[in-house]
């Protein structure tokens, strides 16, 4: 989902929802591989029962990885995504079920965002293109050598339903699945269910329909163990949905890929980390992109979190249901960014928009009398109150931004004038001043001048090899998150550092997990007193793809032209800005009260549009929102007027989502007679495929957040164009456009083969024909509904041909695996968003520190795992959560009530240096509360520097000045790495006082020191 940096977010405002995979590795003996038996206990303590994958997630990055040559041909491609599904499966060693779900066609809503990033990558590769002849050109009048123009880069957009290439993914995955059905002991007994790209559906909700479909029917375990990988932010709304309290989501590591994907400090390169590198000459070996770790994301810890956060202080009228204060949770998600809806301008993740519509609903759920959601349906008059808040902050919320914004370019000025790089810079042009006069004086030497041609032409041809690396990167159309699946390794590709103001212009760098990328913006570097440099880049490679990912769109690394002026036309910081953006924007007027009431209602139709697609399926395959850009918060009036109903309709078929999507340049993934409608002057519908378009900067300083002005579809102008060459496809184009069954497959060992074999046993019954599928029995299909009929396209115990000969895979000559259509139940009453009879919930996870935190709305950052001494250097351990009245400079320990140790070492490592470390009880106000107002770490009353006492014992005289520097120091400590507490001993001794006074206020600023 578009949800920029969301899941970064959530992992540091709820750390322990997140935890390292235990991977076991396979080993290489005298020569000879030995895999992982996947077979053994699961090393991470669990044994899941069921694996689903969001396989779109895995497909992109094993295409085109960042870090490493792309496959060389498509079948290359289908080997190193064989590779990572073995991984992937032998990390989860699932015992029951594997269900791989490849995206088919999206409901028209999403459509739109895919058509618009598609366009534009487009666009960015005819822009290179055009480069590199440019620079070609340069080469040929310098050298009279005209150089080879590097081949263009594979096209990621033919992963895209109904492309020949999504044909052969299909059948390599069959046939992967008999190989592994055949061969692998660990997959002897676990089902498969394989959801190819002509099943309609986006993959992730594919898998949520199996899911509550199975919940609704009476032989469902509720302990089932389900874990779900895939790179979306959406995964993590998804699986609360469900309300399946054991679900865990597995992704690669974001911080491991974070630091990759930035380029070295010192040669600039990726790959390696800077303090790694051997100099910008030699060659440094690149990370083993295949060690790239992965973490679960537990919803059972999330959900504990949120039920502690959720729970208003004041008691409710009603009683406090978790269930559905999780559903509401989701929903008030939704206003931050979807897939669907452009987000609404006040409200950015960054500025504390969550924190801020959490503390909206708590004040209103009692008045409200009840949720805001029940079921995946909306009560639009219980919403408009939270509205109604959100609108009259809007104002203060556009002023406080524009102030931010001034003072994080302020510091970025101070910061690139100091830096090293801007040092390095005067040299480089006063190096370049000295080369310009040799060459002045070299001019009429011919020798030296062609020598001179010859360099130029080698600069040349480095631009174009350069320029042919971008324009492959700008191809990905799946921008992941973290970005590497399996041994090929790609991570991901946002990048930089969004400057965190809250109160001062002294900015403080964030970290990138918040932020927001300065594309090719000079490198900040800010030196801490070890003079360790914290670099934050502003690289970043890709083209943002179908948005399925938390960051999609914020990936480009192309900043706005130089030439170009970017303007901030509407001005919302400044009187006036409503009527400045309806009128640019929209083109009517803020007065104009029943246009502005139209787009409202579209928009809050949308809304609710996207909560019943989460919590029942989709709901209307043909709405979409027919504006770019959203409303504004203060003019969401009278929701509760507002008819929400749509109508059902029908998926398109994939040739037909082809034509809305694609832009004319990758017509060759259609058959003929359609790509002429693409380019024909006479086609109907030529007008949907511009090669020239407008991008909307107003407001913008990059690319990736430009609003790309494309044509909306006119659906039944293209279905009437396309109705006219579907006489002319050929029987095969004509399989490609077809929708298909999923299909289910096992192995001759699983409990279900026999049965599944009566199927094809050759008797007429009905009861074993096509038009009747016969249900499951849930004593052999390990409680799985459903039913099951024939696959005419398979033929037991014959070979299963493969379809990559061409690469050494040769075909299974004895397939002993089957093969069944497979047919979801169809419960008779909608999902219910409820715990089912008999679960039996997970351990409690968090402590009593833990859950003190969340409730304060502060959040513990998370440490620097890949620093070289582990000490995390960060800036800012304990921040304020924007949109709750806390301190925004309180530490807290992970013992502040008892001595026992944080389960996860990040928290005993760190957390302990701010207030109420040592397992001693909390101080009284005054003992920790400074003249300055900000609050420092534990310290005994009685030798506290502020207290009230009238004097301090001569023998801590220098403990005090170093209890001081303390104080000064945990504030500083809190953002730079915490202080240490002043123990006892040392507050009784003035050398070790003074010694505490030195490593005070300079440890403190160190992030070292402290009490």
């Amino acid at each position: 989902m578009g949800v920029a940096a969301f899941y970064r977010w959530l992992v540091r405002k709820y750390p322990k929802v997140q935890s390292r995979v235990v991977e076991e590795q396979p080993v290489v003996l005298n020569g000879i591989d030995i895999p992982v038996d996947a077979t053994k206990p699961n090393p991470n303590g669990t044994e899941f029962d069921n694996l689903y994958l969001d396989m779109n997630a895995i497909v992109h990055p094993c295409c085109h990885p960042q870090f490493k040559a792309a496959p060389a041909t498509e079948e290359d491609m289908m080997l190193e995504l064989f590779s990572c599904l073995d991984r992937v499966f032998n990390m989860i060693r699932p015992r029951k079920l594997v269900y791989m779900a490849l995206d088919g066609v999206a409901p028209r809503a999403k459509m739109n965002q895919q058509r618009s990033r598609r366009f534009r990558a487009a666009q960015e590769a005819e822009e290179k293109a055009k480069e590199q002849a440019e620079a070609s050109e340069e080469v040929f009048r310098a050298t009279g050598e005209r150089p080879e123009i590097p081949e263009k880069p594979w096209d990621s957009n033919c992963i895209t339903p109904g492309t020949p290439f999504m044909e052969l993914l299909a059948k390599s995955l069959r046939y992967y699945v008999a190989h592994k059905l055949n061969t692998d002991p660990a997959w002897r007994t676990v089902k498969v269910l394989l959801s190819d790209s002509n099943v309609p559906g986006e993959g992730e909700h594919k898998i949520m329909a199996f899911i509550r479909r199975q919940r609704m029917m009476p032989s469902h375990d509720p302990n089932t163990k389900h874990v779900i990988y895939g790179l979306d932010a959406d995964l993590i709304m998804l699986s609360l949905a469900t309300h399946e309290p054991h679900f865990r989501i597995l992704r690669e590591d974001v911080a491991w890929a974070d630091t990759l994907s930035r380029p070295c400090g010192t040669c600039g390169k990726k790959g390696h980390f800077t303090r790694e590198c051997k100099g910008p000459n030699s060659e440094t070996p690149s990370v083993d992109m295949g060690t790239q770790p992965f973490v679960f994301a537990h919803m059972d810890i999330l959900r504990e979190y949120l039920g502690h956060e959720l729970k208003p202080e004041k008691p409710l009228p009603f009683p406090f249901d978790l269930e559905r204060a999780v559903d509401d949770w989701v929903f008030l998600c939704f206003f931050v960014g979807n897939d669907f809806l452009p987000h609404l301008p006040s409200l950015e993740i960054r500025e504390g928009a969550i924190e801020k519509l959490v503390g909206f609903w708590k004040e209103e759920l009692p008045a409200a009398g009840g949720y805001i959601t029940h079921d995946g349906a909306v009560d639009l008059f219980r919403i408009q109150p939270i509205m109604d808040k959100i609108g009259g902050l809007e104002e203060e919320t556009f002023r406080e931004r524009k102030r931010k914004e001034d003072a994080r370019e302020r510091q970025a000025q101070r910061n690139h004038k100091n830096s090293p790089s801007a040092n390095n810079k005067a040299a480089a042009d006063q190096m370049a001043a000295v080369v310009a006069a040799n060459a002045r004086r070299a001019r009429e030497d011919e020798e030296k001048a062609k020598r001179r041609n010859f360099e130029a032409a080698d600069k040349l041809r480095a631009k174009l090899a350069n320029m042919s690396a971008r324009s492959e990167a700008a191809e990905d159309d799946e921008v992941v998150e973290s970005g590497l699946v399996g041994a090929s390794g790609s991570p991901e590709k946002r990048t930089a550092t969004e400057h965190d103001d809250d109160e001062t212009d002294a900015m403080q760098v964030d970290d990138a997990e918040m932020a927001e990328p300065p594309a090719k913006q000079p490198k900040l570097e800010i030196e801490d007193s070890d003079d360790k440099k914290f670099e934050t880049s502003g690289i970043a490679a890709g083209d943002a793809g179908d948005g399925d990912s938390e960051i999609a769109g914020e990936s480009s690394e192309t900043p706005a032209p130089e030439e170009t002026v970017v303007s901030d036309n509407v001005k919302f910081h400044e009187t006036g800005y409503k009527e400045r953006y309806y009128q640019l924007k929209f083109g009517i007027s803020a007065d104009d009260r029943k246009a502005v009431g139209k787009i409202v209602e579209h928009y809050v139709r949308g809304l609710c549009w996207v909560l019943q697609y989460y919590y029942q399926g989709c709901g209307s395959w043909g709405w979409y929102y027919p504006y770019y850009y959203a409303p504004l918060a203060s003019d969401f009036c009278d929701l509760d007027m507002i008819n929400a109903d749509l109508e059902l309709g029908e998926p398109l078929r994939p040739f037909e989502q082809l034509m809305g999507v694609l832009p004319a340049a990758s017509r060759k993934h259609l058959p003929e007679p359609f790509g002429e409608l693409m380019t024909s002057a006479d086609s109907p519908i030529i007008d949907f495929y511009p090669t020239d378009f407008s991008l909307d900067m107003d407001g913008k300083k990059f690319l990736w957040q430009a609003v790309i002005l494309l044509p909306f579809i006119d659906q039944q102008r293209l279905l009437s164009a396309v109705q006219a060459v579907y006489p002319q496809l050929t029987p095969e184009e004509n399989a490609r456009n077809d929708r298909s069954p999923e299909l289910l497959l096992v192995s001759a060992a699983n409990p279900l083969y026999e049965s599944l074999c009566d199927l094809y046993a050759g008797s007429s019954s009905d009861a074993i024909s096509e038009a009747a599928p016969v249900p499951l029995n849930p004593r052999f299909s390990g409680r799985m509904s459903g039913t099951v009929s024939r696959d005419p396209a398979h033929v037991p115990h014959t070979a299963c041909e493969s379809p990559l000969r061409s690469v050494g895979r040769e075909d299974i000559e004895d397939d002993r695996s089957i093969g069944v259509v497979y047919h979801h139940p169809q419960p008779e009453i909608n999902h219910t968003a409820v715990l089912l009879p008999g679960v039996r919930l997970p351990r409690r996870a968090l402590t009593a520190r833990d859950i003190e935190l969340v409730r304060s709305g502060e959040t513990a950052r998370p440490p620097s795992r890949w620093s070289r001494n582990d000490n995390n250097r960060d800036f800012g351990h304990f921040y304020r959560q924007q949109g709750n009245d806390v301190s925004a400079d309180r530490g807290y320990g992970p013992r502040r009530y008892d001595d026992r140790g944080n389960a996860n070492p990040a928290y005993n490592r760190h957390y302990s240096r701010g207030r109420g470390g040592g397992g001693r009880p909390p101080p009284s106000r005054g003992s920790y509360r400074g003249s300055s107002g900000h609050r420092a770490s534990h310290q005994s009353e009685r030798y506290h520097p502020f207290s009230k006492r009238p004097s301090h014992p001569p023998d801590v005289a220098a403990a005090g000045r170093g209890a001081r520097g303390g104080h000064r120091g945990g504030h500083r400590g809190g953002h730079r790495g915490g202080g240490d507490h002043w123990t006892a001993s040392s507050s009784h001794s003035s050398n070790n006082g003074s010694h505490r006074s030195g490593g005070g206020y300079r440890g403190g600023y160190r992030g070292r020191g402290g009490y």
